[in-house]
């Protein structure tokens, strides 16, 4: 059995709706299991979706004073633990879709705990960052990587869960050298100082770390996986500017046109399940077609 999951709260249940239709018009048959927190602060149209038509999606109410950005991996354990039957868990971001087949998704953890590039994706083996890392936790290096990997993703085996656990450890550790692990909100809005810190973003900077240090063997993708660099099988909407809330001409006539990500976002978001009224949608797809045109003429 091979479970997907994501943390998300506040409008982040748009993202995961929008995820969820994503994984099952791709494929996908397995269980979709949502962790949440204050459920009354959630928009309710896409709340009732979920709830009350999904099928094959379960709901776990956490209580942790974690960013949910921190808690990514006692989650996936918690869910391990919830479903022994599981033989695989990958998490995924709520504001990451799904833009190919998941059956290749799934293999890839067949060759480790399976990871892809960031925006900001290069970072050598001798980078002085991951000397300051290494000085930190003292751990032995089995992987010398050149990639710096996004925290938005990790798909592994049960037999690979004593990575999560690592993960984890350097979390709560590094949370002591970097910024606050109890931040609220938007990533944007707490995160603090630049990458002179060893640990600036302490969750994806820890399961670098952990990439490093694994004494197993990883499965590595490049950015290009997330549309960072190319149009991609997971793109990610990073940072605040999420699909859900953007003003795309508005925007457009900025200077910031529609992303690949907002394209395939109003492309899932109709069906299985939707938030939307078909009106609503139409209009979206619309709006997005005007804003892309106008971005040729606006555009940065």
């Amino acid at each position: 059995m091979h479970i997907v999951v994501t943390l998300a709260e506040r409008d982040y249940i748009h993202g995961a709706l929008v995820l969820f239709n994503s994984l099952l018009r791709n494929g996908y048959e397995g269980l979709f299991v949502i962790g949440f927190r204050n459920a009354t602060s959630m928009p309710i149209k896409p709340l009732r979706a979920l709830q009350e038509q999904a099928q094959n999606a379960d709901w776990l109410e956490l209580d942790t004073p974690l960013h949910f950005t921190n808690y990514k991996p006692a989650f996936m354990r918690e869910v391990l633990d919830r479903y022994p039957e599981c033989e695989k868990i990958t998490y995924l971001d709520p504001d990451i879709v799904m833009d190919c087949p998941f059956d290749w998704i799934s293999s890839w953890s067949d060759g480790g705990p399976a990871v892809c590039g960031d925006v900001n994706w290069l970072m050598p083996s001798q980078h002085p960052t991951r000397r300051q890392w290494l000085q930190f936790t003292g751990m032995d290096v089995h992987h010398h990587l050149d990639l710096y990997f996004n925290g938005g993703f990790l798909s592994l085996r049960r037999q690979d869960s004593g990575f999560l656990q690592l993960w984890h450890d350097l979390i709560e550790r590094s949370g002591n050298a970097g910024n606050s692990l109890d931040g609220k909100g938007d990533i944007s809005e707490w995160r603090k100082g630049g990458r002179w810190l060893p640990f600036m973003a302490i969750d994806q900077d820890a399961l670098n770390v952990a990439l490093m240090v694994w004494p197993g063997p990883v499965t590595t993708l490049g950015p290009d996986v997330m549309s960072f660099t190319a149009y991609g099988e997971l793109p990610h909407a990073h940072g605040s500017n999420k699909p859900w809330r953007r003003r795309y001409l508005l925007e457009a006539l900025q200077g910031k046109p529609p992303r690949f990500v907002d394209k395939v976002y109003w492309a899932y978001a109709d069906a299985p399940y939707s938030a939307y009224s078909r009106l609503a949608i139409w209009l979206r797809r619309l709006e997005i077609k005007l804003a892309s045109f106008i971005g040729r003429f606006y555009g940065r």
